[in-house]
C-alpha cells in the first residue's frame, strides 16, 4: 500500500497555521516515488477549540481540537490517517509508523547510555535509536596507550549531522562528554515543529 507522509517543511507550516483562520493548500508525498497528493485545509480558530476541515479530492473530513502545543501534530496525524487511512495493528509496517503525536525524539535511554559507556571503555561503534527515522551512530577510537578517545557522532544520509572530537580523562568524565555531545546533535536532528 502506498503511504503518505507529511514532511518535515509541512509540519512546521501546519505549526503555523492552527493559529490562524485561512485556507491553504498543502501535498502529500510518498517516500520512494515521491507521488503527490494535494488537499486543502480550511482552518478556523477559536478561543478554546479550532475546527479544521481537510478536502482531499472530492472527500470532506473535520476535525476540532482543543488550542495545545501538540494540535499540528495530531492534525498531521488525522490528515495522514485520510491519505493512508486508518492504522491496521495486526500489519508490522503500520506498527514502524508512530503518529506524530506520540513521537519522542532524543531519547537517551538508560540501556543506551551503558551501551555507550562500554563503549568508550573498549572502542568500536554502535547504532543508538532515539526515536528518528535514523539511527545515530557512534564511532570510537580508543588507544589503550592513552586516556582518551576520538569519537564520531553520525545521523542521517543526504547531508548527514556529524561531530567529530577527542576527549581525555577518566572513563566518566569521556562518558560525560559524549552523553552531552550526543544531547546535542540529537536536539540539532529533531525536527524544528516538534521542537517545541
Amino acid at each position: 500500500m502506498i503511504k503518505y507522509k507529511i514532511d518535515n517543511r509541512t509540519l512546521q507550516l501546519l505549526n503555523a497555521q492552527v493559529y490562524l483562520t485561512e485556507t491553504f493548500n498543502h501535498v502529500l508525498r510518498t517516500a520512494p516515488k515521491r507521488e503527490c497528493l494535494a488537499f486543502r485545509l480550511k482552518a478556523e480558530r477559536g478561543t478554546m477549540e479550532s475546527t479544521f476541515v481537510i478536502e482531499l479530492g472530492n472527500e470532506r473530513h473535520t476535525l476540532t481540537l482543543p488550542n495545545d502545543k501538540k494540535m499540528h501534530l495530531k492534525l498531521a496525524d488525522f490528515i495522514e490517517e485520510i491519505a493512508n487511512g486508518p492504522l491496521d495493528p495486526s500489519n508490522s509496517s503500520d506498527q514502524v509508523h508512530r503518529p506524530h503525536a506520540d513521537r519522542q525524539y532524543g531519547r537517551f535511554e538508560v540501556q543506551d547510555k551503558q551501551r555507550v559507556f562500554e563503549l568508550i571503555r573498549t572502542g568500536g561503534v554502535l547504532s543508538l535509536d532515539m526515536g528518528f527515522d535514523l539511527p545515530l551512530h557512534v564511532a570510537v577510537h580508543r588507544p589503550h596507550t592513552l586516556s582518551c578517545i576520538t569519537a564520531i557522532l553520525s545521523i542521517g544520509k543526504k547531508s548527514p549531522r556529524t561531530r567529530c572530537f577527542t576527549a581525555c580523562g577518566t572513563d566518566v568524565e569521556i562518558y560525560g562528554k559524549v552523553s552531552e555531545s550526543i544531547s546535542q546533535i540529537a536536539a540539532a536532528a529533531t525536527p524544528a515543529a516538534h521542537a517545541a
